[in-house]
């Protein structure tokens, strides 16, 4: 599981800071005690989460006996060494217990499961410690500082560092959640990234959309909304938060805020559907001399001479006069320059008809999901810019180029008109 790290971070943890954190904020009232016994049979309780049940007649008698946890047979004293971190755990227990590992479904279920305030409390303690961890990869992530640990310990060695923890595929989907909401938090819109997103330094949480731990009667009212899913940790229950929108929703989650969640997420599905189903269209690849010709172009809205019908934008585009208004100033301005263009450019690679066609689909792929003009023409101009990998500075340019169709029919049908 990844942890984010702030540069290049050297910065290291022992296991006794772990332990202190785990131990403050999840062990029993009278575990917490200074106490060696309650300490130690706190740690003794972490190993018995991590380790499988048994896989053979040898273990299970083991685990009749109570020695299937290495630790079980040590005095407190030797194992509250290990917690204050006065001694080591031996490296032939480490690797004993890293032989008897599990999947650590009970660890992370048990820190998952928390009360809110003690996972809120572990995530940021571990963050002092110079690792960058959200609540959403808690569980997960303490289970693999633990088996970090006991690997070190077999080497002799009792602190981990953030560079020990890297998954680049766990990098990469976090990444992903973050760029799905464009590095703002659906709450409020605060940026995600406060030193830039390529420093990847979180500013956020990622959380389960559907609550742990509500009551029972609080499930029912969530799940009016929508159902929790199956597993919690699917992409499409993830979400990242501001920092502070984090702790509140874990805290006091409301239906207001849940719904806006699912809204927001429903909305990210509905983009990477559409933009699917538009990647499998190909557009001619000398369009792009168009577009970033039209940057230095200067437009014709002082000619009123124009060789199209002008009265057509208004015929399909008959009730958002914003969008009305700013495609008649991008006909009126650019279109014969568009239109001489393309025919200046028809030859062995280039084919406006195939390009209209393109268009055309395009356009009855956007509108079959039922979307507003506005949106299927901001649609069909960011899938021109994405399409042909070009900057944000060019998005004036591709609309210019969805007005052109606009005008030419493959994009609106008069019909449409009230």
């Amino acid at each position: 599981m990844v942890l984010f790290v702030r540069e290049k971070s050297v910065n290291s943890m022992e296991f006794s800071d772990f332990f202190n954190i785990i131990c403050s904020y999840m062990a029993n009232p009278e575990d917490k005690k200074s106490n060696k016994q309650g300490r130690s049979e706190f740690l003794i309780s972490l190993i018995d989460l991590m380790i499988r049940t048994p896989q053979t007649e040898v273990e299970d008698q083991m685990a009749a006996d109570g020695e299937l946890n290495p630790l079980s047979d040590k005095e407190s004293d030797t194992i509250s060494k290990y917690c204050s971190g006065s001694r080591k755990i031996p490296k032939a227990v480490a690797k004993e217990i890293l032989k008897r590992i599990s999947s650590g479904k009970s660890f992370i279920e048990k820190i998952d499961f928390a009360a809110p305030g003690a996972k809120e409390s572990i995530r940021d303690e571990i963050r002092k410690q110079g690792f960058d961890v959200t609540s959403d990869s808690l569980g997960k992530i303490c289970f693999d500082l633990m088996k970090a640990f006991l690997k070190k310990f077999t080497e002799g060695k009792s602190s981990v560092t953030a560079s020990d923890m890297v998954d680049n595929q766990n990098d990469v989907t976090q990444y992903r959640l973050a760029e799905d909401v464009g590095w703002k938090c659906p709450l409020c819109g605060q940026e995600l990234s406060r030193d830039g997103i390529n420093k990847a330094v979180a500013g956020y949480d990622i959380v389960h959309i559907f609550p742990d731990n509500l009551k029972l009667k609080d499930k029912s009212k969530f799940s009016t909304i929508k159902k929790a899913p199956e597993k919690s940790d699917v992409l499409d229950n993830r979400i990242p938060l501001c920092l502070s929108c984090a702790n509140f929703y874990l805290e006091n989650p409301t239906l207001e805020n849940y719904q806006s969640l699912v809204n927001v997420k429903k909305s990210i599905s509905n983009q990477r559907y559409l933009a699917k189903g538009l990647n499998q269209l190909t557009l001619e690849k000398d369009l792009i001399k168009v577009i970033k010709g039209l940057k230095v172009i200067k437009p014709d809205i002082n000619d009123m001479f124009i060789s199209y019908d002008a009265h057509k934008v208004e015929d399909k585009i008959s009730s958002d006069y914003t969008l009305q208004g700013t495609v008649k100033y991008y006909v009126m301005g650019y279109y014969n320059k568009i239109r001489d263009e393309f025919s200046n450019m028809a030859g062995n690679s280039f084919y406006f008809d195939d390009l209209a066609a393109t268009m055309k689909l395009a356009y009855i792929k956007l509108k079959r999901e039922k979307l507003s003009q506005g949106e299927i023409f901001n649609q069909l101009a960011n899938w021109i810019l994405n399409k042909e990998n070009l900057e944000n500075e060019y998005l004036e340019a591709a609309r210019i180029i969805v007005a052109f169709f606009v005008q030419n029919c493959e994009v609106f049908e008069v019909e449409n008109a009230k």
